[in-house]
């Protein structure tokens, strides 16, 4: 039985069990180019469906992330980051780097 840790889910339904650093890095390339505007990445064992982080593609082409463990006094923004940037903040969330 494989065990999954989180899934990223694409705005158009595309998921992926347990991304790479590079398939997040993919992903994101995907959003600046046009192909949807955000991606979230969920950890799985929560049933809540409330601990996760995204990736929002801003009209400007900069990225907004969001992360959440959680309860919504958990929630945190961290706004207009660049492609490379929301790449580190996605995978250490994810790796818990």
């Amino acid at each position: 039985m494989v065990t999954r840790t989180f899934r990223a889910v694409m705005e158009n339904g595309d998921a992926y069990d347990d991304p790479s650093e590079d398939v997040l890095l993919l992903l994101l390339e995907d959003l600046a180019a046009g192909e949807g505007s955000w991606v979230i990445v969920e950890k799985v064992a929560d049933a809540s469906g409330q601990t996760y982080a995204q990736a929002l593609r801003l009209s400007d082409g900069s990225f907004q992330v969001e992360r959440r463990r959680g309860s919504s006094d958990t929630h945190e923004v961290v706004p207009a980051q660049s492609l490379r940037e929301a790449h580190a903040l996605l995978t250490r969330w994810a790796f818990a780097l």
